[in-house]
């Protein structure tokens, strides 16, 4: 596993500057999540109820924490989507790290833990919250490659967190190494307002570079 990781990030020499100029790191996704509801009885209980939905999200990022959200249920806008000032968006994760000691440093305001889910989570969101350059690619999978309990398939790694009873798994391109899939799965022993196992998570990485305005 940590061969492929490797041999991956030596792919990313193949893979193409990010297009595009201007302050915004834009990222398009799509996926599902799930959406938990609690509802109160008047006899004072509660119910809760889960539904897994489809969603497809734009965010424009700048440095100084300005930008837009615009996330789309059934091509309606929902929540978080708004415009935003500076500050207000969370431009102090976006990651410049030029080595691995400096990767370190910035990975640590995401989480201190360094367990496997943590850091296959911290590259999740790395990927959602801004443009990953090649050089940053290849930080990033060298990072992902230290960790021992991961399984492999093709360009897909995967973890098993047993104390959740859940899988998380990151897909790669084969010839560049970027991320293109994240998927969640939660398995039997997982309490859940749904039946399981199921899938509670996936993210497909459609497009991303830099953008001059908040304009798609």
């Amino acid at each position: 596993m940590a061969e492929l990781l490797r041999d991956l990030a030596e792919k990313t020499a193949n893979a193409p500057a990010p297009e595009g100029t201007g302050p915004y790191h834009y990222v398009h996704t799509k996926g599902v999540y799930l959406r938990i509801s609690h509802y109160l009885q008047r006899s004072g209980g509660s119910t809760v109820t889960g539904e897994v939905e489809p969603y497809e999200r734009h965010d424009w990022i700048a440095p100084d924490g300005s930008g837009r959200i615009l996330m789309t249920e059934e091509g309606q806008p929902v929540e978080p989507s708004g415009d935003f000032g500076p500050g207000e968006l969370a431009a102090e994760l976006l990651v410049t790290a030029t080595d691995e000691t400096s990767l370190k440093i910035e990975l640590a305001r995401f989480s201190e833990k360094t367990t496997t889910h943590t850091i296959m989570n911290t590259i999740q969101q790395i990927w959602k919250l801004q443009v990953v350059t090649p050089q940053l690619q290849r930080l990033l999978l060298l990072h992902l490659a230290n960790c021992e309990d991961l399984a492999s398939e093709n360009t897909t790694v995967t973890h098993l967190d047993e104390e959740r009873h859940r899988t998380r798994s990151l897909e790669f391109c084969p010839d560049t190494g970027m991320l293109r899939k994240t998927e969640e799965v939660a398995l039997e022993g997982a309490r859940l307002p749904i039946p399981v196992p199921a899938v509670v998570s996936r993210t497909e990485w459609l497009h991303s570079g830099y953008r001059e305005t908040t304009e798609r």
